[in-house]
């Protein structure tokens, strides 16, 4: 009825008195107005003094006696006329959000998802018409090496009769012949050893059977690079493309250090995607899963220290271990569950590695590559002409393979160095003293060294022996021990001291 605004205190004192306990007193916010004019709050720090002065130069209403005390230099004006102010800009913000909602309803309605689906599920069958022709392609070949086989079970079996034949009509001659023998009396002894002399020797039993020659089938190996390239590829718009090295043109997507119990220096990532990766990290029973900005995203505890990993697909990980050093164990990301997948002893494991056919290979800090099916099995061995610390698997089939000092690239069924990197960088110069560590390859099989002596990612082109440096002082990468490239191309280096840098090419 007043339409007075009261604090607390007021408030009880209203509600006690004779003419006035029986007003209506609700909140400000609720309170009647006049017209439109509205009703300002009431100032928390001097209560019963209305917020009515708007501080242009603070954007905040206050009281008379904030003004007074605080803002006394600055621009003002009455409640009243800034709350119409206000409320025009406020209905012009409704109306621009009213808009913006009418447009992104729009563009809903007008999305290619549709189009986008179709499109997807037709290079879906497409992908299952190629798989029924490479099966029945298969099928194909697998029935005719079977009629083959049967064709010359049958060319066997006619054969074999026919001896069995012969063998059955010269054990009838013959004992024919015996029985004649034993019944010849002393009159025609001469004569019956006359003709026995004559005919024995038609059955001679020196001459030596020809056994039929053993068809054998050897199995040939399964090439899935070939195998790829008859099923066919997918391309799609978020493949990286290939851009030239240059130092200058490097730039840091982010950095972060990861400390794990006091132990620091990364030994190993091995990325998932273009934003996450695995970390071993150096006396840490353990692997640590992180982003591109360095928040952990998952741990996994281990009953010994990792060395070395990678990923088999997206399921398992592969992973050798600082001891005991003769295993190569698995562990499964779907129930954490740890494995022995392979004892290569008498060798003792240290990089790890997998072609695109899915062969395990490992590097033993001697000459021989321990090469490994998918069962764990092993078998075969090669020899890389150096004692392997490192080791990296590339697209061509070959396998780069480096010592404290020098990466050789020897090829994967000889075991033949086809050519080796002995520090020799593509401006004519010569890195000096080098101590290399876990290196990695991309897409189009350049491989990235880091070079822990110099403070520098060394990157050697596919069939070349000159290297480019991939850093520049500006970028501050101190003693890096592993490089990884993740799937939109980006390189990742771990260093000594756990830092982390993800870089941009």
């Amino acid at each position: 009825r007043l339409q007075d605004n009261l604090c607390d205190r007021c408030k009880e004192a209203h509600s006690r008195g004779k003419k006035t306990k029986h007003d209506e007193v609700v909140l400000i916010g609720e309170a009647n107005r006049q017209g439109d004019k509205p009703v300002p709050e009431v100032c928390k720090l001097h209560p019963g003094k209305l917020c009515d002065v708007y501080c242009c130069d603070c954007d905040i209403l206050m009281c008379l006696m904030c003004f007074s005390q605080t803002h006394k230099q600055h621009n003002w004006k009455h409640f009243e006329d800034e709350f119409q102010i206000k409320k025009q800009h406020l209905q012009e913000h409704m109306t621009a959000i009213s808009t913006r909602i009418a447009h992104f309803k729009n563009v809903t309605s007008k999305h290619g998802h549709k189009t986008f689906k179709c499109n997807i599920d037709t290079m879906r069958k497409d992908v299952n018409t190629q798989r029924a022709m490479m099966k029945s392609e298969i099928d194909s070949i697998a029935d005719a090496v079977l009629a083959e086989l049967s064709s010359l079970e049958k060319e066997e079996a006619v054969v074999h009769q026919k001896d069995c034949q012969e063998l059955e009509k010269n054990v009838r001659e013959l004992t024919s012949l015996l029985e004649k023998a034993e019944m010849t009396d002393t009159t025609s002894t001469f004569e019956m050893e006359r003709s026995l002399r004559t005919t024995l020797p038609l059955y001679d039993v020196n001459v030596k059977d020809v056994l039929p020659k053993l068809p054998s089938f050897v199995t040939g190996s399964i090439d899935r690079v070939l195998l790829t390239k008859m099923l066919g590829e997918l391309h799609h718009g978020n493949q990286y493309e290939k851009t030239d090295i240059d130092s200058k043109h490097v730039q840091r997507l982010s950095k972060f250090t990861v400390t794990q119990q006091n132990q620091n220096q990364i030994m190993c990532i091995c990325t998932v995607d273009d934003s996450h990766a695995w970390l071993s990290i150096y006396h840490h029973q353990g692997l640590v899963l992180v982003n591109r900005e360095g928040v952990v995203i998952e741990t996994v505890k281990l009953d010994f220290c990792p060395y070395m990993i990678t990923m088999v697909g997206t399921t398992d990980i592969l992973m050798t271990s600082n001891e005991p050093r003769t295993f190569v164990y698995k562990l499964s990301l779907h129930n954490k569950e740890v494995t022995t997948f392979a004892d290569i002893r008498p060798h003792k494991a240290r990089d790890i590695s997998i072609n695109e056919r899915g062969e395990v290979f490992v590097s033993t800090a001697s000459p021989d590559i321990v090469v490994l099916n998918q069962s764990g099995t092993i078998v075969r061995k090669m020899a890389c002409g150096m004692n392997g610390r490192c080791i990296t698997c590339l697209s061509s089939g070959y396998i780069a393979v480096s010592d404290l000092s020098n990466v050789s690239i020897v090829t994967d069924s000889s075991g033949k160095t086809k050519y080796k990197w002995t520090g020799e960088l593509n401006n004519g110069q010569q890195v000096g003293s080098r101590d290399l560590c876990k290196m990695s390859c991309d897409k189009y099989d350049r491989l990235f060294v880091p070079d822990y002596t110099n403070n520098q990612v060394h990157v050697l082109p596919r069939d070349s022996t000159q290297a480019t440096c991939l850093l520049d002082q500006k970028h501050g990468v101190i003693s890096p021990t592993a490089v990884a490239v993740d799937t939109c191309g980006n390189v990742w280096i771990g260093c000594e001291d756990g830092t982390v840098h993800v870089m941009r090419l």
